[in-house]
C-alpha cells in the first residue's frame, strides 16, 4: 500500500511571512449557525450541546470556516505554550474567547492541519506571539503575523498531506485492533478461570476435566518482598545493579531499567514476575534482568499461568480491597502470601499460560507496529 511513495520533489521550501498567509478572523455568528454547529477546540469536532453556551450568546460566537485556524493557549505535556488547530470538519462556530485566523489562500488542509499543529515548528512562533492570560496564554495577532514559515510548493504540500492522512488511518486501524484484542483477552480471562465459588471454568481446553484446587498464593509460589537499598547507593551507571522500586520501573508489562544501585538487598532473577505493592497496588510486570527490588514491589517465581492469574485478580479489584495504608494503597506480606487462589494441574496451567501469552504478543504487536517498515513494503 505504501510502496507507491516514490515521488522525489527537490524544490527548496520558500520562506513566507505569516502576514501574507493569514489574517485575524472576527466574523461573528449572528444568526448563521445553530448550537449543533458548535466546534470544540479540544477535539475539533462538532459538539451538539454547544459547550453549555446559552442560545442567545451564540450570536457572539466566531464563525469558523473550513481551513480557518484557532489558537488554544492551555499548556499541557505535549504543547508547553499552546497550540494551533485547523478546522477540517466543516463550517461552524467557536467560542469568542479563542483567537482565530483565516487563510488568505486556498489551503491544502491535509498538509496545513499537521504543519501548524506541530510543536517543534510552531513553538518558537508561539513564544514570540503570546502573553500570559488569566486562564491561558493569549495570542497577540500582530506579533504572530510578523513571523514567518518555510512552506513547500503545492505539489509537495499535497504529497505530504496524503502521506500523513494515510499514516493516521494506519494508526487508527492498529488502535482498533489493539482495543478489540484487549477486550477479547479480558472476556476470555473471565471464562477460562473459575467464577467465585466454583472449581471449574466455563471454557476449557479439550482433555482437561479435573477440578481446580483452592490454595494460598504463598503455598503455590515463592514470594520475595522488596527491601530498598540506602538512597546514597543509587546511581545512573548501567554497570551497577538494576533497581526496581515500583510501577515507574515497569513499561508495557516489563521492567525497564531507570535507576541503578551499588547495594544488593532483595533480589529478583530474570524470568521472575514483579508485582507492585504500592499504588497502584497489584500492577503486574515481568523482568528479563537480574535486579534489586525495593519495598515498592515483590518478586514472584511463577509461570505464565500465575502471571495471567495475578493480572486477572488485579483487573477484578482483588488487591484494591486488601490494600491498606493511611496515605496511599499498599499491600503487606500477609496480604500477598495469604491471598486465596484457585489453580489447575500443571499441564493445564501450561496450556492456559501459552494461550494468554499469545494474546499479549498480539497486543504488543499492535502497540509496536513499525510504520517505517509498513512504508517500505
Amino acid at each position: 500500500m505504501y510502496g507507491k511513495w516514490k515521488i522525489i520533489i527537490e524544490d527548496a521550501w520558500e520562506q513566507r511571512e505569516l502576514v501574507d498567509l493569514f489574517e485575524e478572523n472576527n466574523e461573528r455568528n449572528e444568526d448563521k449557525y445553530a448550537v449543533e454547529h458548535t466546534i470544540s477546540i479540544a477535539s475539533m469536532l462538532f459538539n451538539p450541546a454547544g459547550n453549555g453556551a446559552a442560545e442567545a450568546s451564540l450570536t457572539k460566537y466566531k464563525v469558523l470556516q473550513m481551513g480557518d485556524v484557532a489558537f488554544e493557549g492551555h499548556k499541557n505535556k505535549e504543547f508547553a505554550y499552546g497550540r494551533f488547530v485547523m478546522n477540517d470538519i466543516g463550517n461552524g462556530i467557536m467560542s469568542p474567547r479563542f483567537t482565530t485566523l483565516r487563510p488568505k489562500f486556498n489551503p491544502i488542509i491535509d498538509f496545513w492541519k499537521y504543519y501548524i499543529h506541530y510543536e517543534p515548528i510552531m513553538k518558537s512562533i508561539v513564544i514570540l506571539s503570546t502573553k500570559a492570560g488569566t486562564m491561558m496564554n493569549e495570542l497577540v495577532v500582530n506579533d504572530l503575523l510578523k513571523n514567518h514559515l518555510l512552506v513547500p510548493n503545492e505539489e509537495e504540500q499535497a504529497e505530504i498531506g496524503r502521506f500523513f492522512v494515510q499514516l493516521d488511518d494506519l494508526i487508527t486501524l492498529h488502535q482498533r485492533e489493539y482495543d478489540k484484542t484487549v477486550n477479547l483477552k479480558k472476556a476470555m480471562l473471565e471464562k477460562m478461570f473459575p467464577k467465585n465459588g466454583e472449581d471449574r471454568p466455563e471454557i476449557r481446553f479439550r482433555g482437561f476435566t479435573d477440578a481446580w484446587e483452592q490454595r494460598k498464593l504463598g503455598d503455590t509460589v515463592q514470594i520475595t518482598m522488596g527491601q530498598s537499598p540506602d538512597g546514597s547507593t543509587y546511581s545512573d551507571v548501567p554497570s551497577d545493579y538494576i533497581l526496581v522500586q515500583g510501577n515507574a520501573d515497569l513499561q508495557n508489562g516489563w521492567v525497564t531499567p531507570r535507576v541503578w544501585t551499588t547495594q544488593v538487598t532483595k533480589k529478583a532473577e530474570a524470568g521472575d514476575l514483579i508485582m507492585s505493592v504500592r499504588a497502584p497496588a497489584g500492577a503486574m510486570g515481568k523482568t528479563a534482568y537480574n535486579a534489586v527490588i525495593g519495598r515498592g514491589v515483590v518478586a514472584i517465581k511463577g509461570n505464565e499461568f500465575i502471571y495471567q492469574l495475578l493480572v486477572k485478580m488485579n483487573s477484578n479489584g482483588y488487591w484494591k480491597v486488601l490494600s491498606c495504608g493511611s496515605t496511599f494503597e499498599s499491600l503487606n506480606s500477609d496480604n500477598i502470601k495469604n491471598a486465596e487462589v484457585i489453580v489447575p494441574k500443571q499441564d493445564e496451567q501450561v496450556a492456559i499460560g501459552h494461550y494468554f501469552r499469545n494474546f499479549d504478543n498480539l497486543i504488543t504487536l499492535h502497540q509496536r507496529e513499525s510504520f517505517v517498515e509498513q512504508l517500505q513494503e
